[in-house]
């Protein structure tokens, strides 16, 4: 099958990117982030943290497009009652990383752009970097892949909350690694007074658990999680009650939207790649998750729904594939990709 990127540069070159936009008008297409990286070197994660001029040209190019970009509220509203403006857009950021307000929310700000925060909270009332994701850059950043993460993790958590950045502080000048993450709040999320701030400003703050749940794993504890959640921002807002979900690492169960219904949630947003449909389950909602590691032409063909015919074309050949031999699906493969 021929290269991703050549297949987007075609697309674009042959006018079938406008064919796409055209023939996906009706789909609501949700974008993705997470935090933007601030400490020294590549950012750390392929889709956890990205560089702020990467967003700031992401967004530039967005507001450039001339695409409609909906609040996510009336976005959902809109889909279920099939009135969208063509090509409509989302733009969703997940956890509420301290960059989310010091660094993407000016840039959403300097082009109008509505956005939604999915906040996780449990962190938020905490001078705490998010304990897990530190450790994982420390060994990371420290070369030392046979560290046991799982056990360095557990031993931090199982501290006082006192005495916790202390241990992470300590096992990174054991690790070698500098505290410039520390000083630029990388790990850290948003205060309540950020959170407070970031909605007088405009930016939606919505639901992703007070904890940030494995929801597949913990399905019993949405409900208990989500009022937690729900309470903590509104403890910071005193806005209008926060009703749209997103599962934290996309982890979902089938129980999950009965339970989400009941809690006065009325949409969920996936990281599974993918356009919505009118019939789109609200429950479900598919996203692009942008990253460091995405290309301008990727992002560029899942604005234009060219993305979505590629991985229908993708599916067919896998399909293929598995009834005949290899070399005759690769040659479907690069077929089907073509037109």
């Amino acid at each position: 099958m021929l290269p991703k990127r050549a297949l987007l540069r075609a697309a674009g070159l042959t006018g079938l990117s406008a064919l796409a936009r055209r023939a996906t008008g009706g789909q609501l297409r949700i974008l993705c982030y997470h935090g933007l990286w601030l400490a020294p070197g590549a950012p750390f994660g392929s889709c956890l943290f990205m560089t702020p001029d990467m967003f700031a040209a992401r967004m530039a190019r967005l507001a450039r497009s001339g695409l409609p970009v909906l609040p996510l509220g009336e976005a959902v509203e809109r889909l279920a009652a099939d009135r969208l403006p063509r090509s409509a857009v989302v733009i969703t950021i997940d956890d509420g990383w301290a960059s989310t307000h010091s660094h993407m929310l000016p840039v959403l700000e300097a082009h109008r752009l509505p956005a939604t925060l999915y906040a996780t909270t449990w962190y938020a009332g905490r001078d705490l970097p998010v304990v897990n994701v530190a450790v994982d850059y420390l060994i990371a950043a420290s070369g030392r892949a046979g560290e046991d993460r799982g056990a360095v993790i557990r031993r931090i958590e199982a501290l006082p909350e006192g005495e916790r950045l202390a241990a992470l502080r300590s096992y990174g000048r054991a690790l070698g690694v500098g505290e410039a993450w520390l000083e630029r709040r990388q790990f850290h999320l948003m205060r309540p007074d950020e959170i407070a701030d970031a909605h007088a400003r405009g930016l939606d703050i919505q639901l992703h658990t007070h904890r940030h749940i494995d929801v597949s794993g913990r399905i019993g504890q949405l409900v208990p999680e989500i009022e937690a959640n729900r309470a903590a921002i509104l403890a910071a807002t005193g806005g209008t009650t926060p009703e749209h979900f997103c599962y934290p690492s996309g982890t979902f169960h089938p129980s999950a939207p009965a339970l989400l219904a009941a809690s006065g949630v009325r949409s969920a947003t996936l990281v599974s790649e993918g356009l919505n449909p009118p019939t789109a389950d609200p429950y479900a909602l598919r996203r692009f998750v942008d990253g460091q590691h995405v290309s301008a032409s990727a992002f560029q063909a899942y604005l234009d729904g060219t993305l979505h015919y590629l991985s229908l074309a993708r599916k067919a050949a896998e399909r293929i594939e598995v009834a005949v031999p290899r070399r005759v699906a690769a040659a479907s493969g690069m077929l089907l990709c073509a037109l």
